[in-house]
């Protein structure tokens, strides 16, 4: 039985060994493709349930993810959150009521995030739980149906070995690149005269804290010091490139000045996420349309690993390695293993599956 595409880029992602804050970015996008969904999230909870970080690709900003926490923790999620790890069962799913939708949490949380159906996966490492993954979908779309549960628990064990790596600081690497930007436009003190819809959620990426709902109240008066922060640094060395490094990844901050529509004048701030190289290559082979067997091979060779270690990750021979490097080579296109990972990085691109 062949293998649906993104389900190897998703294995292959989780077998990178980064940070669960690294990686979730990149995972979510390919998890999308296995089970389609209009976005997701994944939420770090403690042992009672209280949300202690999260990642989403669609965010409430820090004043209405505050209001959740003090008017909706313990009642919409807390509860439910537990209820879901004591069940038998990883997987749940669920469609929101006209009730629902046009009460409190409806008009707070659910409209603005365009969610009206959900399906969940408590992630567990080893026994461990890790959190709560959740996929969404909008009102226009289907509910998700039992081959798509099915779908999730299937990956479940991927995601558990990729989810619970730690979060150390990152070492820097030159090779990284930008797969993701948000665009702003600033006074000179830091505020914020215009944003595109990616500054929010980049920002607070870059911004490095937890993200939580117990915690927003007060990032909504730490991070307007960050920004001011970054721009008193690109100010002062306009023709440099400020980078962050945080728990969530590499952050770069590019500056130019304009001015503002009343005339004065202002700058607008360019933030990049970057990729870490692995990703680039794992996201590169799923792009090129390789085999899944290609792609597992292509990205090891990239990596720099000998047929013997290929052959020893597979768990084939080392003449079967050696046939899937010639066939790699062919479809690529290439004649020398160096140049593997410059065709994966090219194609990268910050797409996550072909």
């Amino acid at each position: 039985m062949s293998l649906h595409p993104a389900r190897v880029t998703l294995r292959q992602l989780c077998h990178l060994g980064l940070p669960a804050p690294v990686l979730l970015p990149s995972l979510l996008p390919v998890l999308r493709e296995l089970v389609p969904a209009s976005h997701a999230g994944f939420f770090f909870c403690d042992e009672r349930g209280g949300i202690t970080n999260l990642y989403a690709e669609r965010m409430l900003g820090p004043n209405a993810m505050a209001g959740f926490h003090d008017r909706h923790t313990n009642q919409q999620f807390r509860q439910q959150y537990l209820e879901r790890v004591a069940a038998r069962q990883p997987t749940s799913r669920r469609s929101v009521s006209e009730a629902e939708l046009s009460g409190t949490y409806g008009r707070e949380v659910l409209g603005p995030l365009g969610i009206a159906h959900l399906l969940y996966a408590i992630v567990r490492h080893q026994g461990q739980v890790l959190g709560q993954l959740s996929l969404y979908r909008g009102p226009q779309s289907p509910a998700f149906s039992a081959d798509d549960e099915q779908a999730l628990a299937s990956v479940l064990h991927y995601l558990g070995q990729g989810l619970a790596v730690p979060s150390p600081a990152l070492p820097r690497d030159p090779q990284d690149q930008a797969i993701e930007q948000a665009l702003a436009l600033l006074d000179a003190q830091g505020g914020e005269l215009w944003a595109d819809e990616n500054w929010s959620r980049l920002i607070r990426l870059a911004h490095g804290n937890a993200i939580a709902p117990a915690s927003a109240l007060a990032e909504r008066e730490t991070l307007p010091g960050f920004v001011a922060a970054v721009m008193h640094t690109v100010l002062s060395a306009p023709q440099a490139v400020h980078q962050v490094v945080t728990s969530w990844g590499r952050f770069e901050f590019r500056r130019h000045a304009m001015r503002s529509a009343s005339g004065d004048q202002a700058t607008a701030l360019l933030l990049s996420r970057l990729a870490a190289e692995p990703l680039r290559l794992a996201q590169g082979a799923a792009a090129l349309g390789l085999s899944p067997q290609q792609r597992e091979v292509a990205v090891l060779i990239a990596r720099g690993h000998s047929n013997a270690e290929i052959a020893s990750q597979l768990a084939v021979s080392t003449n079967t390695a050696a046939y899937h490097v010639k066939q790699v080579f062919a479809r690529l296109g290439v004649h020398e293993r160096s140049a593997i990972a410059r065709v994966l990085g090219e194609a990268s691109g910050g797409r996550s599956d072909a």
